[in-house]
């Protein structure tokens, strides 16, 4: 409405009839003419700048804000995306004053759903309730720069159903055994294989490994244990899977939905019953629970425990300046009928909401943060193996270097051994994981602190698993 205000005034001047004759009034007419030409032009250009402002879309990201060192990455990373797009605005989102999942719930629930997050999550859960766009159309025509055969296989294959995509992967690790090289040669004790191909590396070696590890008191209590056990939330199941076991059926792996649950079974027994005897019948280990106020990480990295189970690479990357010994990885240890190595697999991908009014804009900072250039620099400030296979070399050979024994390509060959052999870790996966997760965490501590049998924990797991399905999914889910 201004623009067109503004150019029929200067129309009406340039138009008026030319009452006083003569060369100066010509002179004089001319120069009203360029006057009135010029400010025609600052019109037209006033009202093309406009016109840009008003094209100028703008995108929500929520970010996690609680670690500083990745907030400032990723908000280096927004402002560089800015300057390369300043078509592009990106508002920022954080968790502030909420946990990550219950924010983001909010935000949806509000209307005010972002356009992008990341921070794997819920995935499985976001698709059920249709929050995800499919990014499959968008990799096939973009597949020259987005390179999909770049990612790391189990990464790449994580959100993926058919040609369907519902997340860009970013970070993807698994987890591992970790071992004291020096505390092995020590006692004689041959290093447990890096590469997954390997099968040698079982729970009874590592558990015979364990008791010729530990050193007593002359009370016969323990005074530095031969492994620290560690285990918390959903990486419970990694003992399960070790020994052939699992918590649920292959069709609730397969769709997302749990159908049937499988904890009271011979498999999962005889893993969490080995587990514990390590800690209350061998006592050659330690665990959250036992000795009283036990820090199982913190005792693998100031030297205490000579092994470690069950932990991914963070492990050791947040504490690499304070652990003094050479040390190496190697896969969780298979047990029972196992015929395989096992990993519990954490991708974190970023995600573009199905709501989103500004798709292209979205995907294209999507590609721009999980593109090579950018992994690359987030692995110089991130604890996480990137998803991209030609980001990674940085962060092998930082490994490689800190562990003092592994060589690159055998780090290499251990990261992909996990992607192989991994799982997608069951909060990404299984619908309705908080809920399940409340049943199954509340009961898990008395198999760990040894205070119930564990076929009687197992069974009420089973029992109130069962009931939930009942009630999420119906009776049908469970048949």
């Amino acid at each position: 409405m201004q623009r067109g205000k503004r150019a029929g005034s200067e129309q009406g001047l340039v138009g008026r009839p030319h009452t006083v004759p003569g060369a100066r009034s010509d002179r004089w007419a001319v120069s009203r003419w360029a006057v009135a030409v010029l400010s025609l032009i600052l019109a037209v250009g006033g009202g093309l700048a406009s016109t840009a402002a008003a094209a100028t879309q703008e995108i929500t990201v929520y970010l996690r804000g609680g670690i500083a060192v990745e907030y400032d990455w990723e908000k280096k990373v927004i402002a560089e995306f800015e300057k390369a797009n300043p078509d592009i605005k990106v508002n920022i989102v954080t968790d502030a004053g909420s946990d990550y999942n219950s924010k983001l719930l909010t935000l949806w629930a509000s209307g005010n759903a972002p356009d992008v997050w990341d921070h794997g999550g819920a995935v499985n859960t976001y698709l059920y309730q249709d929050w995800l766009l499919d990014l499959g159309p968008l990799i096939q025509r973009d597949a020259t720069e987005v390179k999909p055969e770049d990612f790391f296989p189990g990464a790449w294959r994580a959100y993926r159903d058919g040609n369907k995509q519902w997340g860009m992967p970013f970070i993807s690790v698994g987890s591992f055994f970790w071992y004291n090289v020096d505390a092995l040669d020590r006692t004689g004790l041959e290093a447990p294989p890096w590469s997954w191909d390997d099968l040698s590396w079982t729970w009874s070696r590592m558990a015979d490994y364990a008791r010729k590890l530990t050193t007593r008191k002359p009370d016969g209590s323990i005074k530095e244990p031969g492994l620290a056990l560690i285990h918390w939330s959903y990486l419970d199941i990694q003992y399960s899977w070790a020994f052939g076991g699992d918590w649920f059926d292959a069709a609730t792996w397969r769709t997302g939905v749990a159908r049937q649950p499988t904890f009271n079974t011979p498999e999962n027994q005889q893993a969490y019953q080995a587990a514990i005897d390590l800690v209350y019948k061998d006592r050659s280990a330690v665990s959250a629970e036992f000795p009283a106020n036990s820090n199982p990480p913190e005792m693998f990295v100031n030297g205490t425990a000579a092994m470690a189970v069950g932990e991914g690479p963070w492990l050791v990357m947040g504490r690499l300046n304070d652990i003094k010994f050479r040390w190496g990885m190697a896969p969780f240890p298979r047990g029972g009928k196992a015929t395989h190595y096992t990993s519990m697999v954490y991708t974190d991908p970023w995600m573009i909401s199905s709501q989103t009014k500004h798709k292209e804009a979205a995907w294209k900072f999507v590609k721009f943060i999980t593109s090579p250039e950018r992994m690359k620099d987030y692995a110089a400030i991130g604890n996480f193996v990137p998803a991209r296979q030609s980001a990674a070399m940085d962060y092998l050979l930082t490994l490689s270097k800190a562990s003092g024994f592994l060589k690159p390509q055998q780090v290499l060959e251990s990261i992909a051994g996990a992607q192989k052999y991994g799982r997608e870790s069951l909060d990404h996966v299984i619908v309705g994981w908080p809920d399940f997760f409340q049943e199954i965490q509340g009961r898990m501590p008395a198999i760990w602190g040894n205070t119930r049998s564990v076929a009687t924990v197992l069974n009420e797991i089973q029992e109130a698993t069962t009931k939930l399905i009942q009630k999420k999914f119906g009776s049908a889910a469970t048949k």
